[in-house]
């Protein structure tokens, strides 16, 4: 089941991020992810953070590959939206 907040969340992180945003569902919700471009601004990552502060649980992963960010959704909270 597709998520009006999911997706919103999803479109408002890529364009807080500047890059894209995937959706994955997973076991009992969904996953929202974004790979960081380098060189954001103060303003967008106080943007990004301001996204993620809407989804049930976030957080943020850092390689020498890649940073990223990530939101979860719970499904059953979905359903009662």
């Amino acid at each position: 089941m597709r998520t009006t907040r999911v997706f919103d969340l999803a479109n408002r992180l890529a364009v807080a991020a500047g890059a894209r945003a995937r959706v994955r569902l997973r076991p009992g919700g969904y996953l929202v992810e974004v790979s960081l471009p380098a060189g954001l601004t103060e303003e967008q990552e106080l943007a990004v953070l301001a996204v993620l502060a809407a989804a049930d649980r976030c957080g943020h992963r850092y390689s020498a590959a890649a940073e990223k960010v990530w939101a979860e959704f719970d499904e059953e909270r979905e359903q009662q939206q």
